[in-house]
Formats: C-alpha cells, sequence, structure tokens
C-alpha cells in the first residue's frame, strides 16, 4: 500500500489543479526549438528548482502586498478569496514556463499576463495618504512585483539550502539572470546584481510607497489560514513560520507578523525552530511529489532533442542512437542472442528501460528514479562490493517496444558532472525478423580527468566486469527471470 496517495492527491490538486496525470501546458514544455533562456547548470533552474519555490511563493505574496498598488490590483481584480489555488496555479504557470520553455514559449507567457493586467487599472492610498492612479502595466508596479518574486526566490532558497555556490556565480548571477524576466514583463531597469536587487527595494521604503494597513493584515490573515485540506495545513503552517522568520524587520512591522515563537511573562519569546520544520516538511512534499518535475523534465526532453543537454560532460553526444563512436574515446560494443519471441523481446526492453538490467548486473539504482525517457537523470552506484562510485548520467533518447514485427527498443545515456568517464552509453533490445532477440550495449568513454586517467586500467576492469553482467542480466530477462 502506498501510504503517501492520500498526501500526493491534494498536493497534485493544489499545485496542478488536478489529480491525475500532468497538466498539458508542463507538456508543452517539450516543444521549441531553442533551449530557452536559462540552462539547466544555471543559477535559474538550481533556485526555482525542488522545493523552495513553495515558500518562495508566500514570500512574494506578502512582500507583494506592502505596496498599495500592488495590493489594490489584486483585491479589486482577482478572485484569489474564492479561487486561490487558481491562481497559484496561473502563477507556477508563469514562472515555470519562462525558466523551462523555450524563448517563444517565455514571451508568449509573459504577453498573455500582460495583456490579462490591461483592464487592471484603479485608484489607492499610498503611504503618504495621497490618492494615486494605478494600472498593473505602470513599470513602477511591475518592477515591484518583479522586485519581490526574485528577492522571494533568493532568500527562499537561501533560508533553507544555503548560498548558492560559487561555481554558480552566486546571488549575483541568479539576479542578473532573472532580469530577463523583469524585461519581459516591461521593467525598465531590473536589478543586475544583489547589492541592486537590496537598493531598489529599499528605494520603495525611503519614498513612502510600502505601508501596512487593514488590507494588509486581510491578505496576511488569509496567508496565515488559506483553505487548503486539512492534510496540507500543518506543514503549510511550518513553512509560513519559516517564511515569516526570514523576513526583515521593517517588513514584518509592516504586515504585522512578529517573530515566530512562544510568548513569555514579560513580552519576550522563545525561538521555535521554524526553517528546521519547513525543511522536513518540503522533504516530505518532495518524498511525494518525486524529485524529477514535469516541467523540468519536459525542457529535458526538449533539449535531448534539439541537439543541446546542456550539463554533459562532453561534446560528441547522441551518437549510440546511430552506434558512431567518436575519435579518442575507448569504445565497448557487445551483441549477443539472448532469447527468441515476442515477449523475450518486451521482457528485455521493459527490463532495460525500467532499470532492471543495471540493478542486476550490480548497480544501484534508486527505486524512484523513472523509466528511462529523454531527460531523466539516473545516479547510479558503480563498484565491487561496498565500494561504489557514483556515476550521474542524462537519458538522451529511448524507444519504447511498440508496434508488431522487428524493431528495436532500449536508451543511451550521457554523463554528467561527478561520473569518472565522460562518454555515452546504450542498451538495446532487439527482435529481428526471424524472431530471435538480441541485446546490444554499446559505450564511447574516456577518463573525465588526469588523476582517473591513470586510474583506467581499474576503471576499464570494472566496465568490463559491468558489461558481463549486463549481458547475464538480458538473458535472464529474456528467459523470465529477474534482472
Amino acid at each position: 500500500m502506498d501510504v503517501l496517495s492520500p498526501l500526493r492527491t491534494r498536493l497534485r490538486l493544489t499545485f496542478a489543479g488536478q489529480v491525475e496525470g500532468v497538466p498539458a501546458w508542463e507538456d508543452a514544455l517539450e516543444n521549441g526549438d531553442d533551449a530557452g533562456y536559462f540552462a539547466p547548470d544555471s543559477p535559474v533552474w538550481t533556485i526555482h528548482g525542488g522545493m523552495t519555490p513553495i515558500a518562495a511563493g508566500i514570500r512574494a505574496l506578502l512582500v507583494q502586498a506592502l505596496h498599495p498598488g500592488a495590493l489594490a490590483g489584486v483585491m479589486e481584480h482577482s478572485n484569489y478569496r474564492e479561487d486561490p489555488l487558481g491562481r497559484l496555479a496561473g502563477t507556477i504557470r508563469w514562472i515555470f514556463t519562462v525558466t523551462y520553455g523555450d524563448t517563444a514559449a517565455a514571451r508568449a507567457a509573459c504577453d498573455y499576463v500582460r495583456h490579462l493586467h490591461v483592464p487592471v487599472t484603479g485608484s489607492y492610498v499610498d503611504g503618504g495618504g495621497e490618492q494615486r492612479r494605478y494600472s498593473a502595466n505602470d513599470p513602477g508596479l511591475a518592477a515591484w512585483v518583479h522586485l519581490a518574486f526574485t528577492d522571494a526566490f533568493l532568500r527562499s532558497f537561501e533560508a533553507l539550502n544555503g548560498f548558492l555556490p560559487a561555481r554558480l556565480g552566486g546571488a549575483d548571477a541568479y539576479v542578473g539572470q532573472w532580469a530577463r524576466a523583469g524585461e519581459l514583463m516591461g521593467v525598465p531597469h531590473p536589478p543586475r546584481t544583489e547589492a541592486e536587487l537590496r537598493a531598489q527595494l529599499q528605494e520603495y521604503d525611503d519614498a513612502g510607497q510600502l505601508a501596512g494597513g487593514p488590507r494588509v493584515a486581510e491578505v496576511v490573515s488569509f496567508l496565515k489560514e488559506p483553505p487548503l485540506d486539512p492534510l496540507l495545513l500543518p506543514g503549510y503552517r511550518l513553512v509560513f513560520a519559516s517564511v515569516v522568520d526570514s523576513l526583515p524587520v521593517r517588513y514584518r512591522e509592516l504586515l504585522g507578523l512578529a517573530k515566530p515563537g512562544i510568548g513569555l511573562p514579560g513580552g519576550r519569546r522563545l525561538p521555535i525552530p521554524a526553517r528546521a520544520g519547513a525543511r522536513a516538511t518540503l522533504a516530505v512534499v518532495g518524498k511525494t511529489l518525486g524529485k524529477h518535475e514535469p516541467s523540468e523534465m519536459a525542457a529535458l526532453r526538449r533539449l535531448a532533442r534539439i541537439g543541446q543537454p546542456a550539463d554533459l560532460t562532453y561534446a560528441e553526444h547522441g551518437l549510440t542512437k546511430i552506434g558512431h563512436a567518436p575519435a579518442g574515446y575507448r569504445t565497448v560494443r557487445r551483441r549477443v542472442r539472448v532469447g527468441s519471441g515476442e515477449d523475450a523481446f518486451r521482457r528485455v526492453a521493459d527490463g532495460i528501460l525500467d532499470w532492471d538490467l543495471h540493478r542486476g548486473a550490480g548497480l544501484t539504482v534508486p527505486e524512484d528514479t523513472p523509466r528511462a525517457a529523454p531527460g531523466v537523470r539516473v545516479v547510479s552506484g558503480m563498484g565491487i562490493g561496498p565500494v561504489r562510485i557514483p556515476a550521474p548520467c542524462r537519458v538522451l533518447w529511448s524507444v519504447e517496444p511498440e508496434g508488431e514485427g522487428p524493431r528495436r527498443s532500449g536508451f543511451g545515456y550521457g554523463t554528467l558532472q561527478g561520473h569518472p568517464v565522460k562518454g555515452e552509453e546504450s542498451f538495446t533490445a532487439v527482435l529481428e525478423a526471424d524472431g530471435s532477440v538480441w541485446f546490444e550495449v554499446f559505450a564511447y568513454s574516456r577518463p573525465a580527468n588526469l588523476l582517473l586517467r591513470a586510474a583506467s586500467p581499474v576503471t576499464e576492469r570494472t566496465q568490463e566486469h559491468v558489461t558481463r553482467g549486463y549481458l547475464r542480466t538480458a538473458a535472464r530477462l529474456a528467459s523470465g527471470g529477474r534482472g
């Protein structure tokens, strides 16, 4: 029995608006003819991936509400009270389309949102008590929303995961990259560095454009206790508390929020480990939904299709599909007959695609690894006995065992950072016209660095050992045995 099934159902309904399957717009991110504005190893993919965007969404809504003009637009022109999940789904769709889509999809998503904003106009009272007109597409309001989003995603990631690694350029790189989203939304001068982000946020407060008040209190009350499924509320409250804990003192004051803690005599407060609780909650959410986001996976399939898998550690990618090995690589090529008939072919094909071939050959593959398909990332453990070396790879192409008559099924994957070699390997089940079933393994590789080059005899022996394991396992699969 899957004990996480009830939670999974509620989470999918909350974030995707449907219980089963993947929303059509996420699948559509596989379409397109370019790599989009951001690469898989970019700061934007790093910060927008995982579960911290849940906390970021809460923080962004709280901070945006501090601008009376932005708040008036939400309260007077949206149905967030009646359909909060619909509004959440719309925001998720925009963020992930800009992050993972090709450039045409990203521009179209921003144009669509700007079109929706055209009728969002009215008036509000600013922080100084003056009556002002507003338009959602006004550059000043668009800039505030962009600043709130950028700040929320960056600070939520830092609070729950730590600082963005220096190898990715740190906070400056994220702010600079996400400026592209601001430009697409009509922001004239989005910040390019963390210092500029801080300065531009402060300018709004210094100019008296931020305020609290009854309307802000109404939004805060709603966000404290949103109409979520009761199963989700305890975890949500922990995440909300961590967001409040991460806010600057000035913002907490305007929002009327105290730092999370337990009240003590004399007005003192006993701090609570809000961030630890949020990390635990988001870990459960990630475990329940799976570590591979559908939008990210769709983008990776697009990159594989157009020949731009940006995170591979070698340039000559995709050649296993045509059985070609580039110059300068060590090549392994084996083809053995393992059985006969349609059933044997499908057993071997499914065993390959479901990673049973790898497990049967002595590699460790996490149970939650999806069936092999373009974009899937897998980290197998290769080695002998307890000595295991992680070998991360990305699936570049796959063929399912569909149809009738002679055909091929399998996949090829390429190496990622951390793999001891650079190169590519494919595993294929073949059903010939005479009904015979064959298994083919083909690889080209070379050591990942100078140190590993010195150890290449050991690496080559390990590769040969694993290859023999593949051949034995394929034969067992064909005969109906377990991998």
